[in-house]
């Protein structure tokens, strides 16, 4: 059989740190030595958001692999990336003859720090402030006790039943 070039990206889970990282690196690098796979080049593409949630995760370390293997042993590797329980995604795609190496323009991951910024701070103090203002709408001002409805009913029980009666026997007779 004839061997040919391949590309392979995978995306590994943010839940493991670099050296973890490296630790599944090596582990897919046995994968391709048992089914007979060349390595040429392996390349950390960066840590990046997922466009969807994956098995609970939002972001994954991608890693590129470019390789050489007969075509018959690209299923059986496809099948083993997808037991391996440390890949969250891959792909596999034969690699243009005589293309040279993708140049990336992807834009690194940076973590979003919630607290601190001035415009977080006047968000949450007016955050703060509406709620006691809603709490404060259903107390008296000066006992700090619970009001009773500043509204009084409309209507009382009574006429209310005997509105329902009268409907009711309208309804009846209509039938």
């Amino acid at each position: 059989m004839t061997t040919s070039r391949y590309e392979l990206l995978y995306i590994i889970p943010t839940t493991f740190t670099d050296e973890e990282v490296g630790t599944v690196e090596q582990k897919i690098g046995g994968l391709f030595t048992k089914v007979g796979a060349t390595v040429e080049s392996t390349r950390r593409l960066g840590k990046f958001r997922l466009a969807y949630t994956i098995k609970e995760q939002r972001h994954g370390h991608y890693v590129l692999v470019m390789f050489t293997a007969e075509h018959g042993s690209i299923a059986k590797f496809d099948e083993l990336l997808r037991i391996t329980p440390e890949v969250l995604r891959h792909l596999i795609i034969r690699a243009e003859e005589g293309g040279e190496e993708a140049k990336f323009d992807l834009v690194q991951f940076t973590e979003v720090v919630v607290e601190g910024g001035r415009d977080d701070r006047r968000r949450r103090e007016k955050a703060a402030e509406s709620k006691e203002e809603t709490k404060e709408e259903g107390k008296d001002a000066a006992t700090g006790e619970a009001k009773a409805d500043a509204k009084e009913p409309s209507m009382t029980e009574a006429d209310l039943e005997t509105k329902i009666d009268s409907a009711l026997s309208e309804d009846s007779k209509a039938v």
